[in-house]
Parts: structure tokens; sequence; C-alpha cells
């Protein structure tokens, strides 16, 4: 029987559950997963920090980003989005997308921005974390 994961929540329940049904895929999870769970809440949180920054309100900051205003609160307490760690190139495309961000451009926004952490292999970095993948994993660039 396959151990539980160090990994919480969601993402450690589907690395555990494709341990016990096949131990060649141990440690397979899709990029998609990584995005939903951990990029896009932490790209969120950096677009608030930026908002606040500046001078808008939580509300706005909630309506902007299609969350809720507690949300945005567990942003800033640090309560939510706190595994990722974004390079000083990624922070700065986060800066700059914050300023451009309304309701009809939000998903091409986001969109690049995934797509950046993808290409700063950020990415990556949080996939090999969760499933001790090696370093020399190129399966996200393959066509």
């Amino acid at each position: 029987m396959a151990t539980k994961p160090r990994t919480k929540g969601y993402v450690g329940s589907i690395v555990y559950k494709l341990k016990v049904l096949n131990k060649n895929m141990a440690n397979f999870i899709f990029p998609q997963q990584i995005e939903l769970h951990y990029m896009i809440p932490s790209i969120r949180k950096e677009l608030a920090i930026a908002m606040k920054e500046s001078g808008l309100s939580q509300r706005e900051i909630a309506e902007k980003l299609m969350v809720t205003d507690p949300a945005v609160s567990q942003y800033f307490s640090e309560k939510r989005a706190t595994t990722v760690e974004f390079n000083d190139k990624v922070k700065n495309k986060i800066k700059e997308a914050a300023k451009n961000i309304n309701s009809n451009n939000f998903q091409a926004e986001m969109q690049n921005l995934l797509k950046m952490t993808l290409q700063e292999n950020v990415t990556c970095g949080v996939c090999r974390d969760i499933t001790k993948a090696s370093h020399t994993c190129k399966v996200c660039f393959e066509k």
C-alpha cells in the first residue's frame, strides 16, 4: 500500500490515489492541476497585492480578480496561496498586468501569466516539489 503523501489537500489526494492505482505512475499529475491548485491562486495573490499598493479597495480587487472579498483577505493575511515563490521577472510581469486588468481582459491576462510561469519553470518547480519528478522532465514542452 502506498504511503500518504506530504502534499495536503486535493492534489495530495490525487497523487495518493494514483500511487494506489498504479505504482508505475506514482508521481504522475497533470500540469493543469498544478496551474489550477497552485499557480492561479498564487498569481491572484500577487495581483491582489499589486492592486492594493495602487490604492484599490479589497472589494474592487475581488471584483477584478473574480473572487470573493474573503479570498482577497486571505491572500493578504497569508492564509491562501502560500506555496509558490515567483522570480523577479514574473513578479514584475504580474505588477504590469495588475495595472491593466479589467472585467474584459482578466482571462487573457491570466493566460499570459500562466504561460510565463511555465516558460520560467515556476510551474515545473512546483510539480517537482509535489511529485519528486526528475529535473530533466520536459513533458509540458513536448509537442
